[in-house]
């Protein structure tokens, strides 16, 4: 019973969104529940082992192939909201919660963090051109916020965790004895998450037909990346380069997709949120066990 504790704990904050969409007005709190988790993560962090690798740049390249391609298949439906649908679900780069939940998996953190880093730099400078390009609309201001929010959110917690473990050189130790609370966390996000979801999900007045598509579409493309990525990576680190690829980035793309592609476009990250945290779930039972 143990090891389906975290499970169903995730799958419970999931449900719990989904019948509490009013619940989507905490929103605003994820980027400072994501800060602390990512500040107990830093606290453990060796930087010097912060250096891409070949696998990191062939999954910046493959995260870019995907994107593209999910586009160009999505088009072949006729359908210019599925193929924008697919287009921004499948481009996103690296969750920045990604880290986190492979420290859960006990892998290679360090990997992770470089692959996100490199993701989500490589991506947003990418979507300047691509934006234009699917949708025909064009501007510097979501570049601009981009910046601002990694800056914000990588860049505090970064400086942090540096001064704690300047003034307490044991501070390293912080991280693994707060382990608990850092899923404790992750599961109050997930809920909001899953609560912004269901919102929007309500209010878009879509059919059934086509959220069936777009779920499915969504839970495709998360196959092919962790898939995908898990080849990528090679002996050494498989679950981590899955983890990299597969985990998206689906907060970034959402606020890229509403402003640029609209509600249905968005709708592709949304559905990929469950199908993301469904295999990280399965992930976490095979690791208690």
């Amino acid at each position: 019973m143990k090891t389906l504790i975290r499970p169903l704990l995730i799958f419970a904050a999931f449900a719990a969104g989904g019948f509490l969409p009013a619940a989507s007005v905490l929103s605003p709190l994820i980027r400072y529940l994501l800060m602390g988790m990512l500040y107990l993560v830093f606290l453990n962090v060796r930087f010097s082992s912060l250096k891409p690798q070949k696998s990191h740049w062939r999954l910046l390249f493959f995260n870019l192939l995907i994107g593209c391609t999910s586009w160009g298949i999505g088009l072949l439906t006729g359908s210019r909201d599925l193929a924008l649908a697919a287009f921004f679900t499948g481009i996103a780069p690296t969750a920045s919660a990604a880290p986190v939940i492979m420290k859960f998996l006990g892998g290679n953190v360090e990997f992770v963090l470089t692959g996100f880093l490199l993701t989500n730099c490589g991506i947003a400078l990418a979507l300047t051109g691509l934006v234009p390009l699917v949708t025909g609309n064009f501007t510097l201001y979501f570049l601009i916020q981009v910046v601002k929010s990694l800056a914000f959110v990588i860049g505090i917690p970064l400086i942090l965790a540096l001064l704690t473990r300047k003034l307490f050189p044991r501070a390293k130790e912080y991280s693994g004895k707060f382990s608990s609370l850092s899923f404790l966390i992750w599961v109050i996000m997930l809920f909001i998450t899953a609560a912004a979801a269901s919102r929007t999900i309500r209010s878009s007045g879509t059919s059934f037909a086509l959220l069936f598509e777009i779920a499915g579409i969504s839970g495709i493309i998360a196959s092919v990346n962790f898939t995908v990525g898990y080849f990528i990576g090679g002996r050494d680190v498989r679950r981590e380069s899955s983890q990299t690829l597969g985990q998206k980035n689906t907060m970034l793309l959402l606020y890229v997709a509403l402003s640029f592609g609209g509600p249905l476009a968005a709708l592709g990250p949304t559905f990929y949120v469950f199908w993301h945290n469904l295999w990280n779930a399965l992930q976490m039972y095979r690791t208690d066990r």
